[in-house]
């Protein structure tokens, strides 16, 4: 038998269930993850709407969701997990009996933990086809374990999931189709994309596990209005998954979503996670001036942020009438020299100044978005960026988040870091994060980055009231008592 025969490509093979898997969370001991930890995975619900069109049965493991309080050490190394353990999801796994295991890996730190249980999967349930896809799959396709994994799955599922099982089910064999691909290889195709994003059902939310999502607290979801992004930041990979070019559903398409979510929902907020979202803005003002005029009384978001450069005042006042109550842009760094030959995000920092006055005027709290440690950033340029921190926070700037540069799978800025010969010789994919630096930098150490944004971060925190903590308290004691007892347990060490 040849080895596309041994991964499922013989003279068809049944694939009517199909179970979706995501990941628990990991941290370091002295993270506080918890502050904010939460799950909502969109990307399954969408994926399951899909396959449920094609008549499959569908389920979804939200492991981190599941089981959020459950933490556990990871062996021998001083990480921590959060969520169900490997034997509890194959064993939710095994008693779903699928055809074919989708696994989600969306973040390059999940990378380990996605190996392992690909492993305790083949080992329990050998004949069942094994497929990985998310961010991180699409960006590292070659680091995959191709003794674990059958098949890969690149940039939006609900495109290439469904045409890897039409393949199987026909006999076909999936090499060479757009977006799919096996484990190890280096791919030098690129996914498509889903052009006309209208044409896709509406995620199948009943697939997740809402109730523990929003646990007796706020009735909130995410959705996403627009894929894809035209900018170009070194430190980004989100192009390889969404594309450059941005897609856009209809207004009315967006409003339709939301009325079926107030009405069989009852959700109280929407968080919008798109790349650029108000890349159009006179489609996002049509957009907050629809949803404004139905009165919803919905609290919205937009968790990654909008252009600095597309904010004006009639904008902001038309997203405070839809619902917001703050929003996010991010300067990335107070250099414009940085900014331009560093980055290559091609903005002004004085759009990202006015932005903040704007937003003064109209009374939304805004937040902002800074990255340091780029190779060939001095200090005398990490110090323009936190002086410029500092100007835009006594200007009324709320919040200042400041991120360490992380060569994250696929950016410009892990070739860079390869190519100069600025990666450590072990590469921690678990250190993929904004609080971490991995990058062999000659002008200061990883330890003096991390300390010097520790400090940083804490000149810039917002200042909050005793008061304000007791009620923060108070408040989970009441909707999350599970919750305020963990993270009780955290602060104390227990």
């Amino acid at each position: 038998m040849n080895p596309i025969d041994q991964r499922g490509a013989r003279s068809g093979r049944s694939v009517q269930r199909v179970f979706l898997v995501s990941l628990p969370a990991i941290v370091e001991p002295g993270d506080d993850y918890l502050a904010d930890g939460h799950s909502f995975h969109l990307g399954l619900a969408y994926l399951g709407a899909v396959l449920r069109e094609h008549g499959r049965t569908v389920g979804v493991l939200d492991s981190f969701a599941e089981s959020v309080h459950q933490r556990r050490p990871v062996v021998d190394d001083g990480w921590e997990e959060y969520g169900l353990t490997d034997e509890q999801i194959v064993e939710r796994i095994a008693d779903f009996q699928p055809d074919l295991i989708g696994l989600t890996i969306p973040f390059s730190c999940q990378h380990y933990m996605g190996q392992r249980l690909g492993r305790l999967i083949k080992q329990r349930l050998p004949g069942v086809l094994l497929v990985a896809g998310g961010n991180h799959v699409t960006a590292a396709t070659q680091v995959m374990d191709a003794e674990v994994f059958d098949w890969l799955v690149m940039g939006e599922g609900e495109l290439t999931f469904p045409a890897l099982i039409d393949a199987l089910e026909q006999g076909q064999s999936p090499e060479g189709m757009l977006g799919i691909v096996r484990p190890g290889e280096i791919t030098l195709g690129k996914p498509g994309y889903i052009e006309d994003l209208d044409a896709l059902p509406l995620p199948a939310l009943d697939l997740l596990p809402l109730d523990k999502i929003w646990n007796g607290g706020r009735r909130w979801i995410i959705m996403v209005a627009t894929r894809g992004c035209n900018n170009a930041c070194n430190f980004c990979s989100i192009h390889i998954v969404m594309g450059r070019r941005i897609r856009r559903r209809s207004i009315q398409n967006v409003l339709d979503e939301i009325d079926l979510r107030v009405k069989r929902d009852r959700i109280q907020d929407i968080y919008f996670e798109d790349d650029n979202m108000t890349g159009d803005p006179a489609w996002a003002k049509e957009l907050f001036r629809q949803i404004a005029a139905r009165r919803y009384g919905l609290r919205l978001y937009a968790r990654n942020g909008i252009r600095a450069d597309t904010v004006d005042r009639e904008l902001l006042q038309l997203m405070k009438k839809a619902g917001f109550q703050d929003f996010m842009i991010a300067p990335e760094s107070g250099s414009q020299q940085t900014l331009d030959h560093i980055i290559g995000k091609h903005m002004r920092l004085e759009d990202c100044t006015r932005a903040v006055q704007l937003a003064h005027e109209v009374n939304l709290d805004i937040n902002l978005f800074f990255v340091i440690g780029f190779p060939g950033e001095t200090w005398e340029d990490i110090e323009q960026t936190v002086a410029y921190a500092h100007k835009l926070r006594k200007m009324g700037a709320k919040g200042v988040w400041l991120s360490l540069a992380s060569p994250y799978p696929g950016t410009r800025l892990f070739r860079q870091c390869m190519e100069q010969g600025l990666m450590p010789e072990e590469f921690d994919y678990r250190r993929c994060r904004t609080v971490d630096y991995q990058i062999h930098n000659p002008l200061y150490t990883a330890e003096e980055l991390k300390a010097y944004r520790a400090k940083v971060m804490a000149e810039l925190a917002p200042h909050t009231s005793k008061l304000d903590n007791l009620r923060n308290a108070l408040r989970y004691l009441v909707s999350d008592p599970g919750y305020f007892i963990t993270k009780l347990r955290y602060k104390l060490n227990l």
